[in-house]
């Protein structure tokens, strides 16, 4: 019976060697995945950190949030606007204070929304009570005068001054009001008019500053002249 033949150190040798040159190709293989994975993974980032369709809407939010606010403004604004049509000016007033007091970013709106609030202001402020004796007319007159209202001082004392030729004070206020409108005839003759009736306003005129105007004309020096 034959003998079984051991491995020769030679076979033994090759074998061993065989394993090693494996080993480096199983490393390789069993590596792959790793960088595969390693290499997959800035992929996923990138997609993590793009921004999604539901980020873009977000970004356009405050557009959207911005138009919304324009429009009420101007909701605001058109409601006000029938209401003046209407002459409903409290409710229109209402609604362009609100223009200005919630939307102070809708500046193009302001100023219409103010003009027409000035105009249901003055709609709505009570009538002054119309002065009726000759000391309302004269303290009215005189209040108009400290605003530089000529207009309204002749309309109060105009008529008043025919019908009460004895008040001194009506005639110098009406000397006053056309001096200033530079109407130096009609200013000197209700002047001359004041100091026959009362010769202190000769002083008074000459220290007037609202006489500056015409203080260098001859009807005013003939005015004042003493007798």
């Amino acid at each position: 019976m034959a003998k079984q033949r051991r491995p020769t150190a030679r076979a033994a040798a090759s074998k061993s060697a065989a394993k090693r040159r494996a080993a480096p190709k199983a490393a390789k293989r069993r590596a792959a995945p790793k960088a595969a994975k390693r290499r997959a993974a800035p992929k996923a980032a990138a997609r993590r950190k793009a921004p999604t369709a539901g980020t873009r809407r977000t970004a356009g939010a405050p557009v959207v949030k911005i138009r919304k606010a324009y429009a009420k403004a101007v909701a605001l604004y058109e409601k006000g606007l029938k209401a003046l049509q209407r002459k409903h000016y409290p409710g229109a007033a209402t609604a362009f204070r609100q223009v200005l007091e919630q939307f102070p970013e809708e500046r193009e709106l302001h100023e219409r929304a103010r003009l027409y609030l000035n105009v249901c202001e003055r709609e709505t402020k009570p009538l002054a009570k119309t002065p009726k004796s000759v000391d309302e007319r004269i303290l009215a007159a005189t209040l108009a005068l400290n605003r530089r209202d000529v207009d309204e001082v002749l309309s109060l004392l105009r008529h008043t001054a025919s019908s009460h030729r004895q008040y001194d004070h009506i005639q110098y206020m009406l000397a006053l009001a056309h001096a200033l409108r530079d109407d130096v005839e009609t200013a000197a003759e209700y002047l001359a008019q004041a100091i026959a009736l009362n010769p202190s306003n000769r002083l008074q005129a000459k220290q007037e500053p609202d006489f500056d105007s015409i203080r260098g004309t001859q009807p005013f020096l003939d005015a004042i002249k003493t007798p």
